[in-house]
């Protein structure tokens, strides 16, 4: 059986990003793109961004057209806004 193909992106760029990127790369029951995060800081995102090879998005709503799936990851404070 061929496995379903989830475009995935990251809001965030902090300490929750990288947690929800390690463990996108251990899910196996799809086939997952990681397609790139997004940040209002821009030099934490390429930071983020950089190591991993990783699309850094300008603006959240390029983000959200480009995949099926965002992990909001900001501070708790922020995510009913996002």
């Amino acid at each position: 059986m061929e496995r379903t193909l989830l475009r995935t992106g990251i809001a965030g760029s902090g300490y929750a990003a990288k947690f929800h990127y390690d463990a996108l790369l251990r899910v196996f029951s799809v086939k997952l793109d990681i397609s790139g995060a997004y940040s209002p800081t821009m030099g934490k995102l390429e930071q983020f961004t950089g190591p991993r090879n990783m699309k850094a998005y300008k603006s959240l709503e390029d983000l959200i057209n480009d995949v099926d799936v965002v992990h909001v990851c900001t501070p708790p404070s922020t995510h009913e806004q996002l």
